[in-house]
C-alpha cells in the first residue's frame, strides 16, 4: 500500500473530538515506512485542518464528502465540484416547502440564517466557521461568493423523510440527498450532494495527483459516506459498530468501536504487518 485514507468523526477522531495518542504514533510510523496520508471527510477544509496539522500531513486531502480537494498544510481548494446555484435554489426552496432549517456549507464555511445559530452545537462537527445572514440563506447570497459543496436541512424524522422523497423524485439526475440522525442527538437531518460527488471519486483523483493505483490505496471508516472509497480503494477497513453496509464493503473488520481512539493504529499495524 502506498496512500492510506483516514475518515475523521468516529475513525480517526474519538468522540469527544480528540485524537489518541496511539493513532498519532501510528500515522507517524506509517509516513515514516513511505505510506502517504490523507483524509476523505464529510467536513469542511476548516473543520479537517486541526487534525492534518496535528498528524502534519503532506498529501492532499478529500473534503466535505469529495466536493473538495484541499492542501492538507493550508486548506487552500485544489479541486472543487460545486453544487449548481440552480439546484441550490430549487433544494432551498424544498426546505422551505418542509419547514426544515438550512444550511449551506461552502468549502470553508456553513451559512445560515439567524434562526440556525441555535443548531450551530450540531452542526459544528463540519467547522466551527459560521457565517449567519440576517435573511434565510438564498442562493442569491452565494452568486459571486464562495461555491456551495453541500446543503444540510434539520427537523423532524417524517419532515427529512418527506423532503429526501420531494428531491429524489425531483432532481434525480442532480442532487444526491441522504438522510441521517445524529448518533449523538439523535436529531433528524437531509444533507445533499451534487449528484457524483462522493468520497471515492474524490480519492481517486488524489491518488492520481500522487500517482498511486487503485490498488495501492487503503481506507479506513465508520459511516454511509465512506462506502463509495471502499468499493474503490484496494483495501478498506470499517470501524466495529459500523453500520450493515459500511461493514459489507469493507475488506477488513477492526476491533475497535467507533469513536473509541486506536482503530487507525489497529488498522496500520495490520497494514505495516506489525
Amino acid at each position: 500500500m502506498r496512500l492510506l485514507a483516514l475518515d475523521l468523526d468516529g475513525t480517526l477522531l474519538c468522540r469527544d473530538g480528540s485524537v489518541d495518542p496511539r493513532d498519532v504514533a501510528a500515522v507517524a510510523r506509517a509516513r515514516a515506512r513511505g505510506l502517504e496520508v490523507t483524509f476523505a471527510t464529510g467536513r469542511l477544509t476548516t473543520g479537517a485542518l486541526p487534525a492534518a496539522r496535528l498528524l502534519g500531513l503532506a498529501a492532499p486531502m478529500v473534503c466535505a464528502d469529495g466536493a473538495t480537494i484541499a492542501s492538507s498544510a493550508s486548506g487552500e481548494v485544489l479541486e472543487r465540484t460545486p453544487i449548481a446555484l440552480e439546484l441550490l435554489d430549487r433544494v432551498l426552496a424544498c426546505f422551505a416547502e418542509h419547514a426544515l432549517e438550512a444550511f449551506v456549507f461552502s468549502h470553508a464555511t456553513i451559512h445560515c440564517g439567524p434562526s440556525g445559530v441555535r443548531h450551530e452545537a450540531q452542526v459544528s462537527v463540519w467547522t466551527t466557521d459560521f457565517a449567519v445572514h440576517p435573511e434565510l440563506v438564498s442562493a442569491a447570497a452565494f452568486r459571486s461568493g464562495d461555491d456551495v459543496a453541500m446543503v444540510l436541512a434539520l427537523g423532524d424524522e417524517a419532515s427529512c423523510t418527506e423532503t429526501r422523497r420531494a428531491l429524489e423524485q425531483r432532481h434525480p439526475s442532480e442532487a444526491d440527498p441522504v438522510q441521517f440522525a445524529f448518533r449523538s442527538s439523535g436529531q433528524h437531518a437531509v444533507l445533499v450532494r451534487g449528484r457524483g460527488t462522493n468520497k471515492g471519486v474524490a480519492l481517486a483523483r488524489v491518488a492520481e495527483r500522487l500517482g498511486v493505483a487503485r490498488e495501492e490505496v487503503c481506507a479506513v471508516g465508520d459511516w454511509t459516506n465512506d462506502v463509495p472509497m471502499f468499493e474503490w480503494t484496494g483495501r478498506s477497513f470499517a470501524m466495529r459498530g459500523a453500520p450493515e453496509e459500511v461493514t459489507r464493503a469493507a475488506t477488513d473488520r477492526l476491533e475497535t468501536p467507533i469513536g473509541a481512539g486506536g482503530g487507525v493504529a489497529e488498522a496500520i499495524a495490520r497494514l505495516l504487518g506489525d
